[in-house]
């Protein structure tokens, strides 16, 4: 009983009363579900790192019980593609598909997880076939669930392509099947998406807008990744409209709960925002020791339009300061690495 009102409170979103509640319960022969559980409840609070640490062990513990070893992959994957750690992120996903074929269970989420680390690691077109595969199935077994995720995840895809046309439609469908099954917190993440698209795309009052209405469905739950990205994803607006007090003074609020997230891919992008802030207020040496956190940060997690945007910040920054031949340098270096990885971000003109 204790373990089934724990997860009644994982499905409703009470992530801290779950993890209490977790803390509360004797080890017993139960321990590998329990310890999945509690790496569950810290996954809900958005502390990745932690419940990795906690999926570990409840591998460990799993003792040959293979559909809980597969629910354990499933939500590592989830985790590391939430971190950018690449390789676990498909060692997982990858492994899960091996024994949900050999089980018969999960096939669906299995299939998604590993779409979304093809997605991750820039393997985009392959990753588009699965998810607008796993898109028609859903809408054919009226699964809105799952179909807001897969046009959720399909909008970051088409946005990483520069199809915004085409993400921003699959952001508004998701936002509306999310809203149509009455689901929150995915219309919550539909919103976030469709926000970070029209910004880009150089909508920017629709964007305010989008993460105003984002934010108030967050603020009640235990999403603390959610609260931080509302803050990051405003504050970018905020800076792009040119109220840059107020995007640096979100950014610093966004900063806080990245590093109690210990989410480093993400506050890459917040230290990049405030060099941007303060590049354009003339403090260019305090714009440079924000750029170069920035890169620390997305190096080795899966950024590489992170790595892309301070890449041409630090060119612009150099040509700033008077530096044109390191700017120079910095800038062929900038497209070289976009042009590697398939990206159109040195023609994102309003991000």
């Amino acid at each position: 009983m204790e373990i089934e009102n724990i997860e009644l409170l994982l499905d409703g979103g009470k992530f801290a009363k779950a993890l209490a509640a977790v803390k509360k319960v004797k080890p017993g022969h139960g321990k590998a579900r329990l310890l999945f559980l509690k790496g569950e409840a810290l996954r809900g609070l958005g502390l990745f790192a932690r419940a990795l640490k906690e999926y570990s062990l409840a591998r460990k513990a799993a003792g040959g019980d293979e559909e809980l070893e597969l629910e354990i992959l499933l939500s590592v994957a989830r985790c590391a593609r939430a971190l950018g750690e690449e390789k676990l992120a498909l060692d997982s996903a990858k492994h899960a598909v091996t024994i949900s074929k050999r089980l018969g269970l999960y096939a669906e989420d299995a299939s998604l997880e590993w779409a979304l680390a093809l997605r991750l690691t820039g393997r985009l077109a392959e990753a588009a076939r699965l998810l607008e595969g796993l898109l028609k199935g859903y809408r054919k077994a009226g699964d809105l669930s799952g179909a807001a995720f897969a046009l959720w995840a399909l909008g970051g895809l088409y946005r990483l392509q520069g199809r915004y046309k085409d993400g921003i439609k699959a952001f508004e469908e998701s936002l509306a099947a999310a809203n149509k099954d009455g689901d929150e917190i995915e219309a919550g993440y539909a919103l976030f998406g469709l926000g970070g698209i029209l910004r880009v795309a150089g909508f920017m009052g629709r964007a305010l807008d989008c993460y105003v209405r984002a934010r108030k469905l967050f603020a009640a739950t235990d999403d603390t990744f959610a609260k931080a990205y509302a803050e990051c994803g405003t504050a970018n607006v905020l800076r792009q409209l040119g109220r840059l007090e107020e995007a640096y003074a979100g950014y610093v609020r966004a900063h806080k709960l990245y590093s109690g997230l210990a989410d480093w891919a993400d506050l890459g992008f917040v230290e990049w925002g405030m060099g941007e802030i303060r590049k354009k207020n003339g403090d260019f040496v305090t714009a440079l020791r924000h750029y170069r956190k920035a890169a620390e940060l997305f190096k080795g997690r899966s950024e590489p339009r992170g790595e892309a945007l301070t890449m041409l910040s630090l060119a612009a920054l150099y040509y700033l300061m008077g530096q044109t031949a390191g700017a120079e340098r910095q800038h062929d270096a900038a497209m070289k690495f976009i042009r590697l990885h398939g990206l159109h971000t040195h023609l994102e003109v309003f991000t």
